[in-house]
């Protein structure tokens, strides 16, 4: 026992560890990278950041740009600085635009695969948040997440064994989803990932429905530490139960039941990712989302608010899809996309599809 303290000396000294991890964690690194159009529903994004109190002493935000307008910089920077916050605008490395293959998504994505050589030097941690996401918790709990031995920490995105043949990755290894990702930036830097994970992309070999997410699970995989869906509520999980999701995705690996049913009632981030069967992005004309009005409302709180909504590209099939979801059976939806999605595409309609 201590002569100055009750509490034996073992419990001193675990108490004065933990006060020095979380003074580790006392500020709070964030990443953003879109393209220009991108940076307007990112807007809300940050204000859904921001107005979530937290005990973090300084949140810095890096933003990295594919020519994002001095009009939207000026927009984005106002914001932060209300909020006595610090930004700083990082302009895309033209080297990516070199990257080969078909490009389905924004180039912009590719900077995922190099924030350790993009961003500066000492940011050994930093949380990618997407700008299709709104916050709507304190993601406290999300950063401090011990990684020291990952490269990353990301929700599971419930994918098939199929799937996951294709690109080149066991059927027992979580497929991450990279909307929201928790980054150990020091560990990629010692173990050389930016070499690593260039071979992979200019071999061209993982590349399929989802691109860069689809090359980062096949560099990172075993690497991975997964989240729960909480702090990544994607479409699908707010549109199926669990037993549904389960025939939709037909994942091979998966969360718990609890955690799905948390993720449902209490999401602290809510990604507004594409979806089959509604029109999901808040921004856009006709969203059917169940979190669009808490979109609409942090919204207009923004610069942003008068913004016109962008025109709905929604497919025939899409609509019909809809209508058997909300007229006839969630079951059979499930059911007749889960073949689709989670046997069809990796095994015969990607030849038609990634032309």
């Amino acid at each position: 026992m201590c002569t100055w303290c009750p509490m034996p000396d073992a419990k001193v000294i675990y108490a004065l560890w933990i006060l020095c991890v979380m003074d580790l964690e006392r500020d709070m690194n964030i990443v953003f990278a879109t393209s220009d159009l991108y940076s307007r529903p990112a807007v809300v994004t940050i204000k859904s950041l921001l107005m979530n109190k937290t005990k973090a002493d300084e949140i810095n935000i890096y933003y990295i740009g594919n020519g994002i307008s001095e009009t939207n910089q000026g927009i984005i920077r106002r914001l932060v600085e209300g909020y006595g916050r610090k930004i700083e605008f990082i302009e895309m490395p033209e080297s990516l635009n070199d990257i080969s293959g078909f490009i389905r998504t924004n180039v912009i994505t590719y900077s995922y695969c190099y924030f350790q050589d993009i961003l500066p030097p000492n940011v050994d941690k930093v949380l990618l948040l997407e700008g299709d996401t709104v916050v709507l918790g304190n993601i406290e709990e999300l950063y401090n997440t011990d990684i020291t031995d990952y490269y990353l920490a990301a929700a599971d995105d419930l994918q098939s064994k199929y799937f996951k043949e294709k690109i080149g990755i066991k059927s027992d290894s979580p497929y991450f989803n990279a909307g929201i990702i928790l980054f150990n930036l020091k560990k990629w830097r010692e173990d050389g990932i930016t070499q690593k994970i260039t071979r992979v992309i200019k071999s061209g070999k993982s590349k399929f429905m989802y691109e860069v997410q689809d090359e980062m699970n096949v560099c990172l995989e075993g690497h991975v530490k997964i989240l729960p869906p909480e702090y990544n509520c994607t479409t699908s999980i707010l549109l199926f139960s669990y037993k549904n999701m389960c025939r939709y995705r037909w994942p091979s690996t998966k969360c718990s039941k609890e955690a799905f049913a948390k993720a449902r009632k209490k999401p602290v981030i809510v990604h507004f990712t594409k979806n089959q069967i509604i029109q999901s992005r808040p921004w856009v004309s006709g969203c059917q989302h169940p979190f669009k009005t808490k979109y609409e409302k942090i919204k207009a709180q923004t610069e942003v608010a008068a913004d016109e909504l962008w025109q709905s590209d929604r497919k025939k099939s899409n609509k019909i899809v809809h209508f058997f979801y909300s007229k006839v059976s969630q079951t059979f939806v499930a059911v007749l996309l889960g073949f689709v999605h989670a046997f069809l595409y990796p095994k015969i309609l990607y030849k038609h599809i990634l032309r």
